[in-house]
């Protein structure tokens, strides 16, 4: 992850904290919680690390049912947090600052690896995923949600296609109040399913979660989730992967 992506986050942390103000649990779709956990199965027991754990919700809703966490995360804002909140409910987890793509840990230490709505933050996904492997055991589990890519090609408005799927790679959202642009990554399906491949995972299942009825979603916190426009395109991509 890069240096500018790490700059925004810290001057962005407590504001998007407090703006969306996520609920513990796994996040899956990016705004509200699947508390299910049907996607992570039995975690109790198992040494789990969450990669990109920002404010820690995820990482604290799974130590709360038994599972050994460890979160990383680029910005030591969102880290202050998390520390907060794990302590708030007395949840033992281990948060680091580090980046994705370059792990500070020995190999074939976790169970499970997972994250939810991170990897558009990330150049580098085939780096990501190596680091992935290498500490995840053999058989282990990674299983990660992500911006669906189709979704921001539409307008919001009149949902005709803006932008060319082709077009991945750096994408600069200019910000009004901030000297900081955000900056995110594009990446095709097919980019992230070759990068798993590449590094040593079987993909065991890609879902693309959703419903053609409009009143089965909310609109997001600021206004970029529109259930019409929902109703016709994916909005999340998730992956389920095993270390081979």
């Amino acid at each position: 992850m890069t240096e500018e992506v790490r700059e925004w986050w810290e001057l962005t942390a407590r504001w998007f904290q407090d703006d969306v103000d996520l609920d513990v649990g796994i996040n899956w779709t990016g705004v509200g919680v699947d508390d299910d956990l049907r996607l992570l199965l039995d975690v109790a027991g198992k040494d789990v690390l969450e990669l990109g754990c920002g404010g820690g919700q995820c990482s604290v809703a799974l130590a709360e049912r038994g599972a050994n966490v460890t979160g990383i995360d680029l910005s030591a804002e969102q880290l202050e947090f998390a520390r907060e909140l794990a302590a708030e409910r007395d949840a033992d987890v281990e948060f680091l600052q580090g980046d994705v793509t370059d792990l500070p840990f020995a190999g074939d230490g976790f169970d499970v690896a997972f994250n939810a709505y991170v990897f558009q933050w990330v150049d580098d996904l085939a780096a990501c995923f190596r680091e992935t492997h290498r500490v995840l055991r053999e058989g282990g589990r990674f299983v990660f949600s992500m911006p669906h890519p189709v979704y921001e090609l539409a307008d919001p408005e009149s949902h005709e296609i803006e932008a060319s799927y082709f077009d991945t790679g750096r994408q600069v959202t200019p910000q009004d109040d901030l000297e900081t642009d955000m900056v995110t990554y594009r990446h095709r399906v097919a980019d992230v399913h070759n990068a798993l491949v590449g590094a040593g995972f079987r993909v065991e299942r890609m879902l693309e979660p959703g419903s053609p009825d409009p009143d089965d979603y909310e609109e997001g916190p600021w206004g970029e989730r529109r259930p019409e426009l929902l109703a016709k395109l994916p909005s999340t991509l998730v992956f389920e992967a095993r270390a081979e």
